[in-house]
């Protein structure tokens, strides 16, 4: 499938301040977020650590970073992000960096709240995937910008990552934030393991915080 007058490239260093304000843009709407940064919202932390995530992400070999642009502006409308990972049944344990914003390991980045964050690293090992195969696909991020949804954008990048996967042989898998749940399972993902964290112990009485829900998700195909 594709989206008239849009084409997906790779995505290149100058695309690194948009992308990752796409990415801030993404995690502005997860209601933990509220509690695991300092002086909520604090733009300029979170933009400064989202670009820099982007960044990272472009200097890892195993990541594929591609972009949808307008074929008219040539401006960016969305993004993917997939990781070729090795499989953790295989003895090569490695902690997923998606949905915990990028981070890869236990020291807590300036400005997060060490609490929350620790919990967040918790639920994103618990949710790591096990496979029989020596490597699995991991979509790490997917975005569109809301005056460009509506138009299949999410649908096409999904379908490119799971291509990547049946074209290497290998699983298909995502961890799920609430926000996209529904999203995922419209269009063939099912949850293998969720995690439940009740945000009222960092909230204040009656704000009317609840559970929060991380899902990992796989291909029922």
């Amino acid at each position: 499938m594709s989206v008239p007058n849009h084409s997906v490239v790779p995505i290149t260093k100058d695309d690194v301040p948009i992308i990752g304000g796409y990415l801030q843009a993404s995690k502005l709407q997860l209601s933990i977020n509220r509690f695991l940064i300092n002086d909520w919202p604090n733009f300029p932390l979170q933009n400064a650590h989202y670009t820099s995530v982007i960044a990272s992400s472009l200097a890892n070999p195993q990541m594929t970073c591609l972009k949808i642009v307008n074929d008219t502006s040539q401006q960016p409308v969305a993004h993917l992000f997939y990781t070729r990972k090795s499989s953790r049944s295989m003895g090569r344990d490695r902690l997923s960096t998606e949905e915990s914003g990028g981070e890869g390991s236990r020291k807590v980045p300036v400005g997060f709240v060490p609490d929350v964050y620790q919990t967040v690293m918790d639920f994103a090992q618990e949710l790591q995937p096990e496979f029989d195969t020596e490597e699995f696909i991991e979509l790490t991020h997917l975005y569109v910008e809301p005056s460009s949804r509506g138009q299949g954008m999410g649908s096409w990048l999904l379908q490119i990552a799971r291509q990547a996967a049946t074209d290497a042989k290998l699983p298909f898998t995502l961890c799920s934030e609430p926000t996209h749940h529904d999203f995922f399972v419209s269009r063939g993902l099912r949850d293998v393991k969720t995690v439940d964290v009740d945000l009222r112990k960092w909230a204040a009485s009656l704000s009317g915080y609840g559970i929060f829900r991380m899902s990992r998700m796989q291909s029922t195909e």
